[in-house]
């Protein structure tokens, strides 16, 4: 199929392709929704096999983004940046490069760290565009770090979810959470906080010491989605929860902290037979968004109560969910597209409405 196809089918707006020879930048930025205000998306570096593979991962996140923005309440809609790591000779300069790009938008793509994302990229991106939140690592503009924000809306989202399956609180709960990063390192310590016990892996060693300096019982990356839990939480890659996957799981919840956990919408379908509770990721991983947009526009730091509100949208979302027979996949999706749909018979309604001049 060809790319303005591909487009068309999920409602795309723009891609565009970026390269510059003398860092080695090749990427792509995809821009899903436009017309509610800027667009928002994180920047991911990544190993991928194929510059299509870049451009589909590219509008599948792009897609996803528009969702969050809409469940979370946030004016805009979304976007993707991805940057083909394999391809680069000089770090700094290309992110410099992909820096100017960004402001040459003009602010309509709001950008933000992702996976392969550094805090070091963050600050060469920051010297030469206006339009980047939550720099890596260490927050920005008196934000907090952006996997704090995820983690803490996330845990409002797993508490909902954890009522859906007849669970009233965290606490003595098992929680295996996939990915000790930043968020899947905060959501540990916001869980364990809660009273739960928690597993986790992760392929890099210093990142699972730390882990077990604060209590979180490490296991094999490779097995710890067949683990016997009340919640599974994917924190690092997508893809992970796939055909084989789904077999083996244990868990009664999947929460989608990382962005894309399954692999296809078929998981969604073969969760739900199995009686296994399905968060979708645009629905709980919000956090960032929330506080980054939010400070962009009113400059406040303090979110609390707005990144509760993932635990609400949980909520309804698994209520609708259960009220049509559908996955909370499909219930999310339609939620979202019926958001959209009101804003653009609104936005018609004035139009029409508007005297002739």
């Amino acid at each position: 199929m060809a790319i303005h196809e591909i487009m068309a089918q999920g409602g795309h707006r723009r891609l565009i392709a970026v390269q510059e020879r003398t860092s080695g930048l090749r990427a792509w930025i995809a821009l899903h929704y436009v017309a509610r205000g800027p667009a928002y998306g994180g920047i991911r570096v990544w190993s991928y096999r194929s510059e299509r593979e870049a451009i589909a991962d590219a509008l599948r996140l792009a897609r996803a983004m528009t969702y969050k923005c809409v469940l979370a309440g946030v004016r805009g809609g979304g976007a993707k940046a991805v940057v083909l790591a394999d391809e680069i000779t000089d770090r700094a300069a290309a992110m410099t490069e992909l820096g100017r790009e960004i402001e040459a938008l003009g602010g309509a793509f709001q950008a933000g760290p992702d996976v392969g994302f550094t805090e070091a990229d963050g600050r060469a991106l920051a010297k030469v565009t206006r339009h980047l939140a939550h720099h890596a690592e260490s927050g920005g503009g008196g934000l907090r770090p952006a996997g704090e924000a995820t983690a803490e809306g996330a845990e409002w989202g797993i508490r909902a979810a954890l009522r859906e399956v007849g669970v009233a609180d965290p606490r003595g709960t098992r929680i295996a959470i996939q990915g000790l990063g930043s968020v899947g390192f905060s959501l540990a310590q916001r869980m364990l906080a809660a009273g739960a016990s928690v597993l986790g892996a992760d392929l890099k060693a210093e990142r699972t010491e730390r882990a077990a300096k604060i209590g979180v019982e490490i296991c094999d990356p490779t097995t710890i989605a067949e683990s016997e839990c009340d919640v599974y939480a994917p924190a690092a890659l997508g893809g992970v929860v796939h055909d084989v996957t789904v077999s083996r799981l244990r868990a009664r919840v999947v929460a989608g902290v990382a962005n894309n956990p399954l692999s296809s919408d078929a998981q969604a379908e073969q969760l739900a037979a199995r009686g296994i509770l399905f968060v979708p990721d645009f629905v709980l991983n919000a956090g960032a968004l929330i506080e980054g947009a939010g400070h962009a526009t009113d400059g406040r730091t303090d979110y609390a109560a707005d990144l509760r509100r993932i635990g609400d949208t949980v909520a309804r979302v698994m209520a609708r969910a259960r009220r049509e027979g559908v996955t909370p996949l499909a219930a999310a999706r339609a939620m979202a597209e019926e958001i959209l749909a009101a804003e653009r018979g609104s936005e018609e309604a004035v139009v029409a409405g508007a005297p002739a001049g």
